[in-house]
């Protein structure tokens, strides 16, 4: 026996060991397939960030071009007789003004000006007089000046001689009357309005945007870096998705020296886009820091569950090995316990002792229930398969009035209030007794000398010789509903005493975190914050408490009018895309069959509307989708339903839907938010505006929906005049 444990102990150990190179290989795994899903996510967010970057640079180049051309056909049209003519008509304060006019195009735009054919400046829009510089020795003159063909050509940055920053221009040859070269206009565009815009973009400080030539050469860039400004970059993300790879854009992971960080290696996701109009190029990346950030937060996680689950299966398997070495001594005392089982079985006077001592115990458990009956302080009645009247204990002949003579062997009908059934037909009625055998209910009792009172009766179902017979517990809750009343004036007085200073301190702490009182310092505005969501929530919590008061005094005010139901959806997903956004849902209206009438108060319909999105939204999948949809069951209704794919209704708590303060799971609040008065609130407002609601769930290919609908009647379409 010793050997057989001992081998069992080594085989548990040896399972044990692979249980958690399992888990290890799991979350390593599990790691690396999380790694790969979040690199596709920024792949596909850096690339749309990219296209947007570059649609917004076509705009502003689209308008530096509009603007050059503009200059260049009313300088030909007018002044392009001799280079000599340009220069003297030119040279005025009345072409100083309209070029300063058409550098408000775009702001991009840092200044136009007009060069002679020896590249003097002849106007600019800067100032006037135009002080005496040559720019003969820039690229764009001398490629304007010796390629009669050449058109609009894109400059390298280079630095302003007028003003010392950097700049990069748009050039445009002036052709003289006879073809000859006249000159030339120039553009001169802002790397630091490009800079200031991308830092505008609030992407963080771990991506950076860069704007170059068609040849690698930076025209503009954020961060800032002028060491880099005019230089070309021939080794970087931009050059090996156009140049090497030959594409026109293109997303990249890429380890290269960076020019901007003194060569420093570092690795990167690049998003370039090269611009189809126009030779420039758009590189959007960010950093490990940044594109990385969750999948390191949630792998830390990955090791922490895994690490607990090895430590488990550890603490379990040695658990277990002890277990098996006690194994033995275990079956050495079982041994010992059938022995003596056999020498008990074989003692006749032994067993005849026990039979009389079951006896015995079956009389004294007979006479604890008697004492039980008789004494329990809620009323007993036991009913017969006829509805007959078996026997009651003292407790239900004090609450009833009736003597067991009088109603022994009677019917139970005379408990009942006038026009209702007896206490049999009610519990076979009711769908839970004939799934169950038991039902548990609140309802008027009527006592001796036809009072009434409300009463809480739970009912059950027992066979005596192949007949049902029901056991009715009855316990007058006369006390507990002056209690509840009791409860409900308290919580309503409390809410309206809570509602007026919490009114203030909200508008206080709302004036403050706006910055009323002045700019909050860094450690105060996230505290106060905090402060204005809570009160927040607590004015909807006093809100909701007072509802529910308003509900059950039957003091909540409705005013009826006739509402388009689409315009109600309308409005309802619009008030409630905030909170789905938040989420990261979406809420989508599909407006079919909702081109009727329903009458209606419009508030309190947005309310029911209020609760019914905001729980699908809460409980629905990340990237989920909420829809409202209309349906017709027949002519007369109108069915609205607000579906969701999330986890559904549990199946226990089902039955309780709709009660006060109800949640599937007490760990929702906090998880989810909430007081678990929305959906009882919900139903009150439906029933009183003469409706319907309730719920739904079903299973096709796509998984399992919740679909929590209100129903209402449709006003009839005027009959047209005659």
């Amino acid at each position: 026996m010793k050997k057989v444990v001992t081998y069992t102990s080594r085989l548990t150990i040896a399972l044990g060991i692979s249980l958690i190179l399992a888990i290890a290989l799991g979350a390593g795994f599990s790691i690396w397939m999380l790694r790969l899903q979040e690199i596709s996510k920024w792949e596909k967010q850096t690339e749309t960030f990219s296209l947007v970057l570059a649609e917004n640079t076509i705009q502003q180049m689209d308008f530096a071009y509009t603007a050059l051309n503009s200059i260049t056909e009313r300088i030909e049209d007018r002044w392009s007789i001799s280079a000599e003519f340009l220069t003297s008509q030119l040279a005025n304060n009345d072409f100083h003004q309209f070029l300063k006019e058409k550098v408000t195009i775009s702001p991009a735009i840092d200044v136009i000006s007009v060069l002679d054919v020896n590249g003097n400046v002849i106007n600019t829009s800067r100032n006037f007089p135009v002080p005496t510089y040559s720019l003969a020795d820039r690229d764009y003159f001398i490629v304007q000046r010796d390629n009669p063909t050449q058109g609009v050509y894109l400059s390298s940055a280079v630095r302003s001689k007028s003003t010392g920053r950097w700049t990069f221009f748009l050039s445009q040859r002036l052709t003289g009357s006879d073809g000859e070269f006249i000159g030339i206009v120039m553009l001169g565009l802002s790397p630091v309005f490009y800079s200031r815009f991308y830092e505008k973009l609030h992407v963080g400080e771990h991506a950076s945007i860069a704007l170059m030539r068609n040849d690698f050469t930076y025209l503009a860039r954020w961060p800032e870096h002028d060491d880099v400004i005019g230089k070309k970059n021939l080794s970087g993300s931009t050059y090996q998705v156009i140049h090497e790879q030959k594409k026109k854009a293109g997303v990249l992971i890429g380890t290269q020296p960076r020019m901007s960080y003194d060569n420093k290696v570092v690795t990167r996701l690049a998003a370039v886009q090269s611009l189809d109009k126009y030779p420039l190029i758009i590189n959007f990346s960010v950093d490990e820091d940044m594109y990385l950030a969750d999948w390191r937060k949630i792998s830390i996680g990955v090791i922490v569950i895994a690490l607990v689950c090895i430590l488990a299966v550890m603490a379990g398997f040695a658990a277990l090995v002890v277990l098996l070495r006690l194994r033995e001594a275990d079956m050495k005392i079982t041994t010992e316990l059938k022995q003596k089982a056999e020498v008990i079985n074989r003692n006749q006077a032994g067993l005849l002792q026990s039979l009389t001592e079951q006896k015995k115990a079956l009389t004294e458990s007979s006479e604890r229930l008697e004492a039980i009956f008789q004494n329990a302080p809620d009323g007993i009645i036991m009913i017969d398969d006829q509805g007959l009247i078996e026997a009651l204990n003292p407790a239900a002949v004090a609450i009833y009035g009736y003597p067991p003579d009088e109603v022994v062997g009677r019917h139970g009908k005379q408990f009942s209030p006038p026009h209702q059934i007896d206490l049999l037909t009610l519990a076979m009625q009711q769908e839970e007794f004939l799934r169950t055998g038991r039902l548990h209910m609140e309802v008027e009792r009527m006592r001796k000398g036809g009072s009434m009172f409300p009463a809480e009766l739970s009912i059950s179902e027992y066979f005596l010789l192949g007949k049902r017979k029901l056991i009715v517990i009855v316990r007058d809750i006369s006390e507990r509903r002056k209690i509840d009343k009791m409860k409900s004036e308290f919580i309503s007085t409390v809410s309206h005493e809570l509602r007026t200073p919490l009114t203030a301190i909200r508008g206080a702490l709302g004036l403050v975190v706006g910055g009323a009182m002045g700019t909050l310092t860094d450690k105060m505005a996230p505290l106060l914050s905090i402060a204005y969501k809570n009160s927040e929530s607590l004015t909807r919590l006093i809100n909701d408490l007072l509802d529910i008061q308003k509900i059950e005094a039957g003091k909540m005010d409705f005013v009826y009018e006739s509402v388009s139901v689409q315009s109600l959806l309308q409005t309802s997903v619009s008030s409630n895309q905030t909170l789905a956004h938040s989420l990261g849902v979406s809420i989508v209206f599909n407006s079919t069959n909702s081109d009727v009438m329903i009458q209606v108060d419009t508030g309190r319909f947005q309310q029911v509307m209020a609760n019914l999105l905001s729980n699908a939204c809460k409980y629905s999948p990340a990237g989920g989708v909420v829809r409202v949809v209309c349906q017709r069951p027949d002519e007369h209704h109108i069915r609205i339903e607000v579906i969701d794919r999330g986890s559904g209704v549990p199946e226990g708590f089902r039955a309780h839907l709709f009660e006060k303060f109800s949640q599937a799971d007490a760990s929702d609040t906090r998880a989810k938010g909430g007081t678990g008065l929305g959906l009882a609130i919900s139903q009150a407002i439906v029933a009183q505006m003469r409706g319907d609601i309730n719920y739904y769930m079903e299973h096709d290919s796509s998984g399992q929906s919740t679909h929590f609908y209100i129903e209402f009647s449709v006003v009839p379409a005027a009959s047209p005049q005659v």
